[in-house]
């Protein structure tokens, strides 16, 4: 087993790059490459790139990259059942993977040492006032409209027929802790809905970089953007509004992982995320049985009735095991 450090990116395939492209624009990232092939997409964080589309003419989701801590990492990885060797990555922003593929179906690359970029300048950076904690002090806030800058990718969701089989497999290879686990209330020992996190031992990371969530139909469910703060949230939401993009849910406060949420849908109908302000947990951390109806539901915003309504792609939490 290794221990990953955070994700690095999603895999997708789309018959159009302009168009997908004008879209993670409007999104909030950036192009950081392009070829005939392939678009690569960065945040304003110094990762090379957190989305890649391949052209193909069939839209799809591919499969998602893990960071390894080490060149040893990879190479302790590369010798288990199943994996690749140790390959160098010829894409844009370079560095070295291993590939193996998940119960799902899923490429899952872990990679090293790709190239890093220098962070983009912070659009709408000023001081807070919150309560008692007053920084901004004899300043005007003026914020600049237009697509909320995407800072990192957070993580990733997957619809699996089996939570326990993804569990194992995820944790065994890449060392994964549980944060939350919802368990069917007729069948405690029916894994409904996992949280996953990296273990960095006592640094603090996301709630949740991997989760999984029981379905009949394997398939992809979302990729989360962090933002900066609920001033980036409305301000994304409405330029993707104004350019007539369709919206998933939101905007509301997740109850596991806490983070402020909205969703909305690519031009093919994957769901991505933007959210702030999530909770952060290390490898002391307990892991919490949380009731399922809590798994994917709101602290304030939108109603279960409102978010059953605006789901109507192939992932439903509602239908996959959150009724």
């Amino acid at each position: 087993m290794i221990k990953v450090t955070d994700i690095a990116y999603a895999r997708f395939t789309a018959p159009d790059l302009d168009v997908m492209e004008t879209f993670l624009e409007d999104f909030g990232l950036v192009r950081s490459a392009r070829t005939d092939t392939a678009l690569y997409m960065r945040g304003r964080d110094p990762d090379h790139h957190l989305h890649i589309t391949e052209l193909a003419e069939e839209s799809g989701f591919i499969g998602m990259a893990f960071k390894a801590a080490s060149m040893e990492d990879l190479q302790t990885l590369a010798d288990m059942d199943g994996a690749s060797e140790v390959e160098e990555i010829d894409e844009p922003g370079g560095g070295y993977r291993v590939r193996i593929t998940d119960p799902n179906g899923f490429q899952v690359e872990t990679v090293f040492a790709i190239e890093t970029l220098p962070p983009l300048p912070v659009k709408n950076d000023f001081k807070r006032n919150f309560g008692t904690d007053h920084q901004r002090k004899g300043e005007l806030l003026r914020l600049q409209a237009g697509p909320c800058q995407a800072k990192r990718l957070g993580h990733i969701v997957i619809n699996v027929k089996s939570c326990a089989v993804n569990d194992k497999f995820y944790k065994s290879h890449f060392g994964f802790l549980s944060s939350d686990e919802c368990y069917d209330p007729d069948d405690e020992k029916e894994l409904l809905v996992a949280f996953n996190r990296c273990d960095r031992g006592d640094m603090y990371v996301d709630h949740h970089t991997l989760l999984t969530v029981k379905s009949k139909e394997t398939g992809f469910a979302h990729i989360a953007f962090e933002v900066d703060d609920i001033n980036a949230i409305y301000l994304g939401n409405e330029h993707l509004t104004a350019k007539g993009y369709e919206h998933s849910w939101g905007i509301g406060r997740h109850i596991l992982g806490s983070q402020i949420f909205d969703y909305w849908f690519d031009p093919w109908g994957h769901r991505v995320e933007h959210w702030t302000d999530g909770d952060l947990l290390n490898a002391d951390s307990p892991t919490a049985v949380t009731p399922i109806k809590d798994a994917l539901s709101s602290q304030w915003g939108v109603t279960v009735k409102d978010r059953r309504a605006s789901l109507h792609s192939d992932y439903d939490p509602l239908k996959a095991g959150a009724e």
